[in-house]
């Protein structure tokens, strides 16, 4: 579902948070749309009601993702940020896992969580690049609980939007090995991590199968509203540093 030929550019994903967003991102180009709401956090949880209405908006074009929130608020006293079973049509769902290094039995309540959550949608691991300051479980944890749960996919993203890009939390000189490891045990890779711009283009020359964005395509940042235009400038910018193996240099 998620991973491409060698020979092509990354896929776009593009986080949305109503069906009027969606309509641009798909218009903008867009290979998944993700659903989350911006305000909650880097992965902060949709209401389900807007989790519906971008599925029936989508129409089955391309693959919705959503995101959950954090594992960490599941085992918490009040409300989780998605306590209800997904809307049928999401096929991808992941889940942070901010706060678990110290729990040892996190990935048996990841897998249960997410179980609850969807018999359907598959879970995308997801990996902190500031995961000490997330308190999140280091990036090797993550991928071998991805591998032993059969994830598609894993997620490369921030935790705390305000600190930097990806790149300025893991250098791509130290990414790139990382990346390697993951794509020999057979997952898709997504890059995100407020990516633009200069930090955009190194991300792509990473090869990941999907770069994730949702500011870059925004008018007023990632908490501002999805615009055609700069969706649409996204898509460009990928395939304009995209370089395959074996290209003569541009």
């Amino acid at each position: 579902m998620l991973q491409r030929k060698s020979h092509e550019p990354p896929g776009l994903l593009i986080s949305v948070r109503s069906a009027a967003e969606a309509a641009m991102a798909l218009a903008g180009g867009a290979d998944v749309i993700d659903v989350k709401e911006p305000s909650r956090g880097s992965l902060g949880a949709a209401d389900g009601s807007v989790v519906a209405s971008v599925v029936a908006g989508v129409g089955g074009r391309v693959p919705v993702s959503a995101a959950l929130g954090e594992l960490d608020s599941f085992s918490t006293a009040g409300k989780p940020e998605f306590s209800s079973p997904l809307p049928p049509g999401v096929a991808l769902a992941k889940l942070g896992l901010a706060g678990c290094r110290a729990r040892s039995d996190w990935p048996e309540r990841w897998q249960a969580v997410m179980a609850e959550l969807s018999a359907a949608a598959r879970p995308v691991a997801v990996v902190y690049a500031d995961w000490r300051s997330a308190a999140a479980p280091p990036p090797e944890e993550v991928l071998a609980a991805a591998v032993e749960f059969r994830c598609p996919a894993l997620l490369i993203d921030t935790w705390d939007k305000s600190g930097g890009s990806l790149l300025d939390h893991w250098p791509p000189d130290r990414l790139a090995p990382f990346i390697d490891c993951v794509r020999e045990r057979g997952l898709a890779i997504v890059l995100a991590g407020s990516l633009s711009g200069a930090s955009l283009a190194t991300a792509v020359q990473l090869g990941p199968d999907l770069i994730a964005v949702r500011g870059a395509a925004c008018d007023g940042g990632r908490t501002g509203t999805i615009c055609l235009p700069r969706a649409s400038e996204v898509r460009r910018a990928i395939r304009q540093a995209w370089q395959p193996a074996g290209a003569p240099c541009r």
